[in-house]
């Protein structure tokens, strides 16, 4: 409730303030309907409550736990669909809730850096293996997503889609794996800047 109270009286002029363009909306047509995992890299506070006014829906995200501590903060934050994580050691509680998000066909975004970082393209080795680990235990695929600068007010910017990329079954228990199709995803988000120049 207080999500969409948000969204109708405080969020929406930032649409406004910080233009976006959305450049391949038609790589989301194949999972019309369907359940994915949005990952997208991170330079600004504001990415994912754009990226929810931008999609027209509450995606739910991993924040450090930090920000919960305060009680009016940590109520506000958990109303926009975000979930305390422990960034210095494995979390299984957040862990946990994400695999129920996704098992009940709820969107999530996650940002593999982790944290913010100071440059647009995400730097090898950089990213951790969540998105990997929540895609391949529950067969959903992955919108790899990129913005081409950060966010400032009255500038400009893109946020890029690809085409999804799909976790192969067969290597669900393949050790290895999970690692191959994180560095994939990176790979991919990371060639959408490239794509976008052509």
């Amino acid at each position: 409730m207080i999500f969409w109270i948000c969204f109708s009286i405080i969020f929406l002029p930032l649409v406004i303030i910080f233009p976006i363009k959305k450049v391949g909306k038609k790589n989301l047509k194949e999972l019309k309907g369907k359940n994915y995992i949005l990952a997208c890299n991170h330079m600004s506070n504001l990415d994912g409550i754009m990226l929810d006014l931008r999609f027209g829906k509450k995606f739910r995200y991993l924040a450090k736990k930090e920000l919960f501590k305060k009680k009016f903060t940590g109520a506000f934050m958990r109303s926009l669909g975000t979930i305390p994580v422990d960034r210095q050691q494995a979390d299984p509680k957040a862990i946990k809730e994400i695999f129920r998000l996704i098992n009940k066909n709820k969107k999530i975004a996650i940002f593999p850096q982790g944290t913010r970082a100071k440059t647009v393209k995400i730097e090898e080795g950089s990213a951790k293996e969540g998105v990997a680990l929540f895609s391949i235990r529950t067969n959903t695929p992955v919108i790899p997503m990129m913005f081409d600068r950060k966010l400032k007010p009255f500038r400009r910017a893109k946020l890029i889609i690809g085409k999804p990329i799909y976790p192969d079954p067969e290597r669900k228990k393949d050790k290895e794996y999970m690692s191959e199709f994180a560095n994939q995803i990176i790979e991919t988000m990371n060639n959408l800047l490239e794509g976008d120049k052509k």
